[in-house]
């Protein structure tokens, strides 16, 4: 069973909240700290964990679609013992079309479903905001990575940050740690974008692993061989 603390200002540990001083969600799974200046993985949720819905939003557990592969990869990922930390705009929150327990929720079903793989999400940091409120937190603006390595003390230069679009990876640039940028549409590309210049790709979840191993030791981090 998931649990979910803060340790922000004097609130008891045991549930999330909009940080009002920061706006932004973060739930976090772990019980224990995370060593000082080591790196993590980074997530991006919707289009790389689950099936983007077409002009529309994922609002409760039954529209979560888990993309084709990527729960297989999740698990090599996993092995490399790097805290998996999630990193998601959910501007549904602040169009009102989706509450912030039902947010909750749903990252609960999320959590405990990768569980079941042997997956452990070490924390999760939403934006609510709508693109028009000109938040710092929404992707492509760093808010949310920088917001992460300051709670724990991350290594954002050894880290990688694991999206489908262009605002994932101006978001990894901008923070300062090395995106991958995943998705199916990549292989039907004739021509690159030019943001897309020198990026490490996965086209396919199989080609996660190799791609992440590759971004890690681009940087000083000794990886378990498990």
């Amino acid at each position: 069973m998931w649990r979910a603390r803060l340790r922000d200002g004097n609130r008891k540990p045991g549930r999330s909240h909009l940080l009002t001083a920061l706006n932004s969600l973060r739930i976090v799974f772990a019980n224990e700290d995370l060593t000082e200046d080591d790196p993590a993985i980074f997530i991006d949720r919707d289009g790389v964990i689950n099936v983007r819905r077409p002009n529309d939003y994922v609002l409760d557990w039954p529209q979560f679609v888990f993309v084709p592969g990527i729960r297989a990869a999740l698990k090599k990922i996993a092995r490399l013992g790097l805290p998996l930390i999630l990193i998601s705009n959910q501007a549904a929150v602040g169009k009102g079309l989706l509450k912030i327990s039902d947010l909750e929720t749903l990252t609960a079903r999320l959590y405990e479903s990768l569980a079941h793989d042997g997956i452990l999400l070490h924390s999760a940091y939403y934006c609510p905001h709508r693109s028009e409120d000109l938040c710092t937190c929404r992707k492509p603006r760093p808010g949310l990575l920088l917001r992460a390595a300051s709670d724990f003390k991350i290594n954002l230069s050894r880290s990688i940050f694991i999206g489908d679009s262009e605002t994932d990876v101006q978001a990894a640039r901008v923070a300062g740690c090395r995106p991958i940028l995943f998705g199916p549409g990549l292989q039907t590309r004739n021509s690159p974008a030019a943001w897309m210049t020198g990026l490490d790709v996965a086209p396919t979840a199989q080609g996660l692993l190799p791609a992440a191993v590759h971004c890690l030791r681009h940087g000083t981090q000794p990886l378990r061989d498990d």
